[in-house]
């Protein structure tokens, strides 16, 4: 496995090496579909309009802050990728 720039990538890669993550295209929405597994079984999984964006979401969903707490995130704080 390469070396990633950031923690969080590092984690992403991890994820995509594990088949824990996936994306796949879902040709009669023709939309994107991402889903992760995460350690203790708890799914995240949504629909994107390009590969890369689902990845992002991906990415998103596996460096949670507030995953395995019993805190509460604050509102607002999961948003759409920049538009670049």
């Amino acid at each position: 496995m390469g070396e990633a720039p950031d923690e969080a990538e590092a984690r992403l890669e991890i994820a995509r090496a594990q088949g824990r993550a996936s994306v796949r295209f879902h040709e009669r929405s023709g939309r994107y579909r991402w889903a992760i597994v995460m350690d203790d079984e708890k799914t995240s999984h949504g629909w994107a309009d390009t590969e890369s964006d689902a990845w992002w979401f991906v990415k998103e969903a596996v460096n949670r802050p507030y995953r395995l707490s019993y805190q509460r995130a604050p509102r607002g704080l999961f948003s759409q990728p920049p538009e670049s």
